[in-house]
């Protein structure tokens, strides 16, 4: 048979499969498209797999057993064609199966077009991407967290979580796990650090964000979470944060930087997008500031009400100032570090010349820093306590001032490092 027959096979193979993975996600509920994506087009692939197995299976070198094996084995162009339509057949099956179940479920169809594109091109990925999904939304719909924090000690139970912002920030402690194993497997170096630290980094900074969020929102009023500004800090927020982490992990995953990419007008304009991202979550924390700081909000003691506000709020201003230095500028590195210069071990940050990143991380995580100073100083008189957290407030952001001056100067760790 002709070497060109069977690349025309191969398309007619992709084509079938495409055509199914259209339905699947332009026409969800239509029944035709359904049986023609879920049990005709699987049905034709695997009779073309049947025949070419039953044709040229017994000629063929090599086996399972091992790698090398399975190389031989694909070296023969019909069983290298069975192997592909054995995978687009299964492929669209599990597709098929997962839209019932998700339908079935009751998920959105907009949550599974990444679960179906992603099944198509990478096959059990877009299942994991499921189950991901899948146990996010029980989280939020089946009182998952009441009942979770009933059976924790008293002062737990009184504790309130906005599911939604809960599921996110699970679903992001969740993907620590295949980062991990990736930064463990994979061997490459992007700037001297393994190019998976900086998703692994990124995904915990956003679970404690988006945390922060569900454990804050309900402190608020309900006229305010009706509100635009309050579902703002919602919905908008996850898709912010999960739309940053994605791109940091795909460029992670060809091995590119994330950060001040300028290869070509799609990099740029990414990167852009990216920066905008940034702004708006960033955002998001004094628009909570604000709800908390509304007569309406839930009532706190006058200590703790002050200490969040005050952290939202230099979240809000000095984590929107610091990033726009930082992306305003070639690098978050100010100097030129000498070889094997030291570092601090996980951050990466510089201790030998100006680093932006410090200040940044500083200002971004003055929402959890400032109310945690404020359990400290609860254990004070309350005129002495409230004086206490005003100092430590202001305190907090001048250290936090200066650790961006000085990395402007090139010197690193507030000039002392």
């Amino acid at each position: 048979m002709p070497p060109l027959t069977w690349d025309a096979a191969f398309s007619g193979a992709n084509l079938l499969a495409i055509s199914g993975w259209l339905l699947l996600i332009a026409a969800p509920r239509w029944r035709i498209g359904q049986a023609l994506a879920g049990l005709l087009i699987p049905t034709l692939l695997s009779l073309g797999y049947f025949v070419l197995i039953a044709a040229y299976w017994h000629g063929a070198q090599g086996g399972f057993s091992s790698l090398d094996d399975v190389a031989a084995l694909f070296r023969s162009r019909p069983l290298l064609l069975a192997g592909w339509a054995h995978y687009l057949a299964f492929d669209l099956l599990i597709g098929a199966w997962l839209l019932r179940r998700s339908q079935s479920d009751g998920l959105p169809h907009w949550a599974m077009i990444p679960v179906l594109v992603l099944t198509f091109l990478f096959g059990p990925v877009g299942y994991l991407l499921y189950r991901l999904v899948g146990t996010s939304s029980d989280i939020v719909t089946e009182d998952r967290i009441p009942r979770f924090l009933a059976r924790l000690p008293a002062p737990f139970r009184a504790l309130e979580w906005e599911p939604r912002l809960t599921a996110a920030g699970i679903a992001m402690l969740l993907l620590v796990i295949p980062t991990i194993l990736a930064h463990a497997t994979d061997p490459r170096l992007l700037n001297g650090d393994n190019v998976w630290l900086k998703p692994l980094k990124f995904e915990i900074s956003i679970a404690i964000y988006l945390l922060s969020f569900a454990l804050l929102l309900p402190l608020t009023s309900e006229a305010f979470q009706r509100s635009r500004l309050g579902r703002f800090a919602v919905w908008p927020v996850i898709a912010l944060l999960f739309f940053e982490l994605v791109y940091i992990a795909w460029r992670a995953s060809r091995g590119e930087a994330s950060h001040y990419n300028q290869d070509g007008p799609i990099a740029i304009a990414l990167y852009a997008a990216m920066g905008i991202a940034a702004v708006l979550f960033t955002a998001a924390s004094g628009v909570l500031a604000y709800g908390l700081a509304r007569k309406d909000a839930v009532p706190l003691s006058p200590l703790l009400r002050r200490s969040l506000i005050l952290g939202l709020g230099l979240t809000a201003v000095l984590g929107i100032l610091s990033g726009a230095v930082l992306s305003s500028g070639g690098g978050h590195m100010v100097g030129t570090p000498p070889p094997a210069a030291a570092i601090i071990p996980f951050f990466g940050w510089s201790l030998s010349v100006g680093d932006l990143r410090p200040a940044h991380f500083l200002a971004l995580h003055a929402m959890q820093i400032v109310p945690g100073f404020a359990l400290l100083a609860a254990l004070l008189r309350p005129t002495i306590a409230l004086r206490t957290l005003d100092v430590f407030a202001l305190a907090y952001a001048g250290v936090t001032a200066a650790a961006l001056i000085a990395a402007l100067n090139a010197r690193p760790l507030l000039g002392i490092g």
